[in-house]
């Protein structure tokens, strides 16, 4: 199997066991009919969610393979850009905690978590902008990919106006839904 071809493999794996886990944790809380029903008014955001986290779980690997190749201490990178990826699925997934949480007696917070699930699921999408944009600045950083390394694009430059950019977004955005 290529190297790029296993990546790939990794990347889509990943999209489609988080899609899996989406749609598990629907059927768990509200039956199978429901999580259709809610995949189908979101699926633009499920599907960009699922794609963020395939992308970045294919270039993790990437980059994890070409930092033992090379033995590039690239650490702190690949740790990062981990815990973006973490970020973006716990924020994925967060809204579906109302659906248990009445449960547990905590229906203050699932009205709190249903009420902002568009901005949770905003911000899962941003997260995982961020994590890719990470992921090919350490690519680029570390030499470990000569067409990124080649690119004309400083993927530094490229993270930190994603990183800006995301957070004034989310800003925005959760300013307008606590106004409106």
């Amino acid at each position: 199997m290529g190297a790029v071809r296993k990546h790939v493999l990794i990347g889509t794996g990943a999209a489609v066991l988080l899609l899996l886990v989406y749609l598990g944790i629907i059927t768990l809380a509200q039956g199978w009919t429901h999580a259709v029903e809610q995949t189908g008014r979101l699926w633009y955001w499920v599907a960009a969610l699922a794609a963020g986290f395939g992308t970045q779980a294919g270039l993790f690997s990437f980059i994890k393979q070409g930092v033992h190749q090379r033995q590039v201490a690239a650490g702190s990178s690949v740790g990062a850009s981990g815990v973006i990826s973490s970020g973006s699925m716990a924020a994925c997934c967060a809204h579906h905690l109302s659906d248990v949480l009445p449960l547990l007696g905590l229906s203050g917070l699932a009205i709190f978590l249903t009420r902002y699930q568009l901005f949770f699921i905003v911000v899962g999408v941003l997260s995982n902008i961020v994590g890719i944009t990470i992921m090919l600045e350490t690519i680029q950083r570390h030499g470990l990919s000569q067409r990124i390394a080649a690119s004309r694009w400083n993927m530094n430059v490229v993270k930190k106006g994603a990183m800006i950019s995301s957070g004034i977004v989310s800003a925005v955005f959760l300013l307008v839904l606590v106004v409106s």
